[in-house]
């Protein structure tokens, strides 16, 4: 059995666990925290919402044009999910991480599993919808191997 790397994940923090074979011990690798996930939409915007710009070339409309609206928060949770896929990507093609068990919320958790690229992609051998990252010590190790004993039974 190799060892496998756990990754709790919600918008603004990600936990790298290793995890020996058995799963007795976790020890955590890296702790990604991205703290713009969590600021309100207003303090992430500019005061320039709602500009509007003049369309060149057609005479016969009134001659704006808005950009079409993207909450700012989802845009935070978007550049997170490329950071930690890019950071477990680069793990696996230098052969640090030979499996991954991605266990994050939801929607976060598709967020980054479509950030992946094709090397983490192939080594992911579970993926769970589940917050874990506010855990800790004994209660951690236990919450992750009650989450994975979950995907056997």
């Amino acid at each position: 059995m190799k060892k496998t790397w756990i990754v709790l994940a919600n918008a603004s923090r990600a936990r790298i666990l290793d995890r020996e074979p058995g799963g007795a011990r976790l020890e955590e690798l890296a702790d990604l925290v991205h703290p713009q996930s969590r600021e309100k939409g207003t303090e992430l915007t500019s005061d320039r919402e709602g500009h509007a710009q003049k369309a060149h070339g057609d005479p016969g409309h009134a001659g704006t044009e808005f950009q079409p609206h993207t909450d700012p928060r989802q845009k935070e949770h978007a550049v997170f999910a490329v950071e930690v896929s890019r950071y477990l990507e680069d793990a696996v093609t230098q052969g640090r991480c030979p499996g991954l068990v991605l266990i994050a919320s939801d929607p976060f958790l598709g967020e980054l599993k479509s950030h992946l690229g094709d090397a983490a992609t192939r080594v992911v051998s579970a993926t769970i919808p589940r917050d874990l990252t506010t855990f800790a010590g004994p209660d951690l190790a236990r919450r992750v191997t009650e989450a994975l004993d979950r995907l056997r039974h």
